[in-house]
């Protein structure tokens, strides 16, 4: 069984990582903080891989085997969902996991981080409000 409370506080870290990044995009000079964002994308890397194992470990398994059909239904289009999320953030972090990435295009860091985090939080808003609620209920 999860632990949602684990998952809560997960979401906190990867929200509280996007913020930390966000903020420094906004400051500018993205090229003299290069490095410290470079950092900050591979810890949010390991944050989301740890937080995606333990959904799929643990509360995807229970979800899958719901009685409810709603439930079984809902977790397969989550999985779905996340396997494009997924996709979507591997391949922003190659392409700016790096100071001399980042500083080589610091306009389109800014845009696609705002696209890709976009993205990550609206899924997150789903996964407090709707899923870990079906977890709850199965």
């Amino acid at each position: 069984m999860v632990n949602i409370e684990s998952l809560k506080r997960q979401h906190e870290e990867i929200g509280e990582i996007i913020n930390n990044i966000r903020n420094l995009v906004a400051e500018g000079r993205l090229e003299a903080k290069a490095n410290e964002l470079a950092i900050m994308i591979n810890t949010l890397a390991g944050k989301l891989k740890i937080h995606l194992s333990t959904e799929d470990k643990f509360m995807y398994p229970e979800l899958l085997n719901s009685q409810s059909e709603e439930v079984r239904n809902t977790a397969r289009a989550y999985i779905d969902e996340m396997g494009t999320i997924s996709e979507t953030f591997m391949a922003y972090k190659e392409r700016f996991n790096t100071r001399s990435k980042i500083s080589a295009s610091p306009d389109s860091f800014a845009s696609e981080s705002d696209r890709v985090f976009s993205v990550i939080e609206k899924r997150i808003d789903r996964e407090e409000s709707h899923y870990i609620k079906f977890y709850r209920d199965k």
